[in-house]
Parts: C-alpha cells; structure tokens; sequence
C-alpha cells in the first residue's frame, strides 16, 4: 500500500483489514492512483531534467558559436562590414577597420557616416555596385578603390549582398573586402615592363628592318655603280671626236667639197668612215641607254626601300586597317634584291583577305625577318628555291589571322626548333640570333604567337605567326593604351 494512504488510514484509526470488501476495492484503487501519480511525477521530473542538461548543453553550443563566430569576425584578414542602405554603419570587424586606416571598429564607426560617399573614391562605382546587387541579389570580386583616413588610396576587392527584411526591401548590405593594392601594383610593373620589352623589341626590330634595308641598298649601290663606271668608260673611250675631225675636214673644203669627197683620197674614205661612225655611235648609245636605264631603275629601286622603311620607322603602336597585302609587298620589296641575285622565286597566296586592323610596323618586322631567315637557308641549295607567303583567317573564339612564310631550304634539326626562339640561338656562322628572338617578342606583344616548324634537315621549313584581330573598339582602346 502507497505510504501516503497508509498515513492517511492511521489518521483516522481506520483498519484496511475490518472494512468491507467494497471499501478494500475502493482503497485498491485510490492505493493504484497514488503509485500511478508517483509514476508520472517521476517522469516529468526526468524529463526535466533532461530536457534542463539539454538546454545548458545548447546553450554553451551557442556561447561557443558565437565565441567562435566573433573571434573569427575580430581576427580574420578580411574586412567584413554591414551598412543600412542610406550608408551609415552598422558593424565592420577590426580588420576592416585597419584595411581603411582606422585604429579600431569602434573608430571606423564613430567616423565614418556614409561609407559610399566617404570610403569609395569614384562614387559613381559604389552606385554600381547598388544597382548590380539589386539586380543580382549580389556581386561578386569587384575590383574597386577605396581612400583611406590618411588619404591615400588602395585597391579593394569586395563581395556583397543584400539581406531582406520580412516585407521585401533591403534592410542592409554586408559582405567583405580584401586588400589586393599589392597585386595591382605588381600588374601595373608587369605591364610596366611588358610595354618596356615591346618598345626593346619595335626598336630591336626597326634596327633590323635598317639593317636589312641598309644591306640591300648596299647590293643595289654596288649595281649603279657598275652602271657608272660603264658609262664612264664609254664616254672616255667614244667614237665621237672622231665626228668632230671629219666634220673639220669637211669645213676646210666647203667650196671644193664634190671634188674633195669624190677625187681626193682622204675625201673618198671620209664617207665609208662616216658610216662605220654613225653604226658604232649607235651602238654605243643603245649600250649607254640601257645603262643608264638600269642606272635610274637601281636608283628608283633605291628609293621605293628608303620609302618604304620610313613609313614604318615610328615607336609608337599605331593599329590601321591596311590591306595585309601592302605590308608583304614592302616586305618583300626591302629584300628584293637579295631575293633575285639568289634567284628566289616568290609564290603568294593571300586569299580574298579584307583590310585588317593591325600594328602593321609589327608585322612588316617579323615579315622582313623570317623572309630574309629563309634567303639565307636557300642560298646556294642546288634545285628550286621557293618563297612562299600565304596568309588566312581563323575563327573559333575570336578570328585570328594566320600568316605563314615557308621555304625549300637547308630545313631546321629536330633538337634545334625547341630552342629557335631564345636570345642568341643562331645556326649561321655569320648570325647575331637576335631577329627571330625580337620577331617572337613582337608576335607576344600583339597577343600572338610565333611558331616553327620543319620536316627535318633539308627539308625546308614553316614559320607560322598567329594573332588575333582587332576590330575597331578593341583598336581604339589599344591605342589610348599605348
């Protein structure tokens, strides 16, 4: 029986065992509704007690959470920032703080109103950032400039987004933003140096392109020369003051002149020699003329070389729309001469190419020296010596123009072609290995790419120079950034 019903029967003095069965059933029952009662107060009182361990574990989880959370809020590299949409800011961590030259967040906060109009340089670029997250919900690695407290100016990169409040509009924007002044500040000494290399490289290239002019100019001058001296040597040696005698004799018997020519004997050879005179003057003039003709197309030639190089001779990028068929003329017009003492035959095969946007000074050097590359690798090969220049299209990703200059030549060994390109690498004994270094640097330069290839030794070979086009915006810009 339940102790607190056998209290209560003492209480009263009753005696469970005297009372009739039905009040024994009755105490049964009252006696199982007190052990029932203790069952379930039992319960409960372990279901709170679990459920009481349950909370405190729960909450030093949280506790923990946040202890984490705002350590890693305080000390992460990043800085991390919330702000209302009119500006004003709710909470930056320490590292934000710094990133802005502030000593703390709490000073950052008192300072710092408006952080588009105070922190952002251009605030036209924070307007884009609101307007693209509206947008998108959010941004992503935007590149920016922000002013520090002390006023000096670095490069940012931010991720943001737009927390919403429960009726749709924005109840604020946090995000994060990293420090990258350091990488920008080594992209722009790259660029530095890369538009320094490509101004090496253009003045490495006009000095070959003088070169190359000056060499054939050279071969030319040696050929009017030959010209002069030949009329020089006719002119000394003519017939013509011979003219002059007989035209004297004839002078002195001007009033016996029938019988002079028809019964003196010096009067009857004058008229034979006269003949034998004129047929010999002619043909010394017919010599003279095409002397001289040879004389003024050497000098003409001459000139269309100086010309020719003086509209390329600038340093400064200059990207034109030209039909690429003049640059392989003028190329191939600087190494005319060499071309036809070597008895080069020159095949071209340009397609129907429209005009093309290009640094056409880049591409006349590189033109000018793999073309005088494949002279040298001719000369003195017995056989056809073909020069081939072909030129084509390209479109995948952007369209591309693909311009090849091949040989029949001596060709390039298998462990050579791996190296043609490095400074100083030249297979000629009389080669500096400076032109096909400069060639490729300008190829780089203009986003392209300068390759070789051969089938092996006296097998000829391919030089193949690729680049993208530029269309008109990409060339106006390209030229604002030279």
């Amino acid at each position: 029986m339940h102790s607190l019903l056998e209290r209560q029967l003492k209480k009263t003095a009753i005696n469970a065992t005297q009372l009739p069965e039905e009040f024994q059933q009755f105490l049964t029952l009252v006696d199982a509704v007190y052990h029932q009662s203790d069952e379930h107060r039992q319960r409960v009182e372990r279901s709170m007690e679990i459920n009481s361990r349950e909370l405190t574990l729960r909450n030093e989880q949280i506790a923990a959470a946040e202890r984490k959370y705002r350590d890693i809020f305080d000390h992460v590299s990043e800085g991390i920032f919330q702000y209302a949409p009119d500006g004003t800011v709710m909470s930056v961590n320490p590292a934000m703080a710094r990133l802005c030259g502030y000593v703390d967040a709490e000073q950052f906060k008192s300072a710092v109103r408006d952080i588009g109009r105070e922190v952002y340089v251009d605030l036209t670029r924070h307007g884009q950032i609101l307007a693209e997250v509206a947008r998108h919900g959010s941004i992503k690695n935007w590149e920016s400039e922000i002013r520090r407290l002390d006023g000096s100016v670095v490069w940012i990169m931010e991720s943001t987004r737009a927390v919403l409040a429960g009726d749709g509009a924005v109840a604020y924007y946090e995000g994060v933003m990293r420090d990258i002044h350091a990488r920008k500040a080594a992209e722009a000494e790259r660029e530095q140096m890369q538009r320094q290399l490509s101004s090496v490289a253009r003045q490495a290239g006009m000095a070959e392109i003088a070169t190359g002019v000056l060499h054939n100019v050279g071969n030319v001058l040696n050929s009017v020369n030959v010209s002069a001296s030949l009329c020089a040597d006719r002119t000394k040696t003519s017939k013509l003051p011979g003219l002059a005698k007989a035209i004297g004799l004839l002078q002195e018997h001007q009033v016996d002149l029938a019988a002079f020519l028809t019964h003196d004997k010096k009067g009857r050879q004058l008229v034979d020699y006269l003949g034998r005179l004129n047929e010999h003057l002619l043909n010394e003039q017919r010599e003279l003329l095409a002397e001289l003709s040879s004389l003024v197309q050497n000098i003409q030639h001459v000139k269309e070389i100086v010309k020719s190089q003086q509209t390329y001779a600038k340093t400064a990028i200059v990207h034109e729309k030209v039909p690429l068929e003049e640059i392989v003329d003028d190329a191939l017009r600087i190494n005319q001469e060499s071309l036809e003492r070597h008895r080069i035959t020159v095949m071209k095969d340009l397609a129907a190419l429209p005009p093309l946007t290009l640094d056409k000074h880049q591409i006349l050097q590189i033109l000018v020296n793999l073309i005088s590359n494949a002279k040298h690798a001719m000369r003195g090969i017995p056989g056809d010596r073909i020069l081939t220049i072909s030129a084509a299209l390209r479109a995948d990703n952007c369209a591309r123009l693909v311009l090849c200059v091949g040989d029949t030549g001596l060709g390039i060994q298998p462990d050579d072609l791996a190296r043609m390109f490095s400074m100083g690498f030249t297979t000629r004994s009389d080669g500096h290995g400076f032109g096909l270094h400069t060639s490729a640097l300008a190829a780089r330069s203009m986003g392209g790419e300068l390759t070789a290839h051969s089938d092996g030794v006296n097998q000829g070979a391919i030089f193949r120079l690729e680049i993208p086009i530029l269309c008109k915006d990409q060339a106006v810009e390209a030229g604002r950034a030279a």
